[in-house]
């Protein structure tokens, strides 16, 4: 009874190079699924390893960030 639409491409912007390309979608995975091996335990070494690289990462922006934050927190301590 009625004609099928054809499928509508996304309009480039006018700032884009090309033709608008879709990532595939991923699956969402479990946050634990990346710290066990292949028969399911978990990896110790990777947990430790990925939370060394985490304080890392907060040791190198921390000096940065704090003298912005440390106003705020001060503030709501003394409440």
């Amino acid at each position: 009874m009625f004609s099928r639409r054809p499928e509508r491409r996304p309009t480039p912007s006018i700032f884009s190079l090309g033709p608008v390309r879709r990532r595939p979608v991923q699956q969402p995975t479990n946050f634990l699924s990346q710290f066990r091996t292949s028969d399911g335990s978990f990896d110790f070494i990777k947990i430790a390893g990925s939370a060394q690289e985490a304080m890392n990462m907060y040791n190198q922006v921390k000096p940065l960030v704090s003298p912005f934050i440390a106003p705020f927190i001060t503030k709501f301590l003394k409440k």
